[in-house]
């Protein structure tokens, strides 16, 4: 009898450990299963974060570079003026400058928006550009004989081209794909031929 007992004792534990660990599985399973979708929407959300701030940052950035262009063409219509000596009246004189000058509060605005955007360095990269476009603008402010004033914006043009060439650089770097950026730390892509 002491066997038969030992056997139901068994069967009932056996039974009982069985319940219990369906029971187990029950309630652990929804949990494992509510925190594998809590870490899937905040990885989604980060995604899109993330997503969504290079878009800025994109459009931050390219934004510099249009600004950078329109300077170049306003201040390009001053320089030939002043060359030409085609200063007639101080009203021309005014005239002349507004589209320089507006490009120049265009381009302060946006390293302005490229500084909220981040990251500071791109911040601090598009204020050398503003402040290369400024001097360049300087120059052509300043009350010098043309071969000094030549001589001025030669520098100030260069400096600003390398100021506009370090921004390009730092910003192909901070928008390429996080899967692309070990390629373009390697250096360009070359073609064979």
């Amino acid at each position: 009898m002491m066997c038969a007992m030992d056997q139901a004792d068994a069967i009932i534990w056996a039974t009982a450990l069985g319940i219990g660990g369906t029971m187990a599985a029950g309630v652990t399973g929804p949990l494992l299963q509510a925190r594998a979708s809590r870490r899937q929407a905040r990885d989604h959300e980060a995604f899109q974060f993330r997503h969504r701030l290079r878009d800025e940052r994109r459009a931050a950035f390219a934004t510099v570079l249009d600004q950078c262009e329109t300077f170049r063409q306003s201040i390009n219509a001053v320089i030939e003026a002043r060359v030409a000596f085609e200063w007639r009246s101080e009203e021309d004189h005014r005239q002349l400058w507004q589209p320089a000058d507006a490009a120049l509060g265009a381009l302060r605005r946006a390293a302005t928006n490229v500084a909220i955007t981040g990251p500071a360095p791109m911040g601090e990269l598009a204020d050398a550009v503003h402040a290369a476009a400024a001097r360049q603008a300087d120059v052509w402010r300043m009350r010098l004989d043309l071969d000094d004033r030549l001589v001025q914006n030669a520098q100030a043009d260069s400096a600003f081209a390398d100021a506009r060439r370090q921004f390009i650089a730092a910003a192909e770097k901070i928008l390429a794909p996080p899967t692309d950026q070990g390629a373009r730390q390697r250096g360009p892509l070359r073609r064979s031929r």
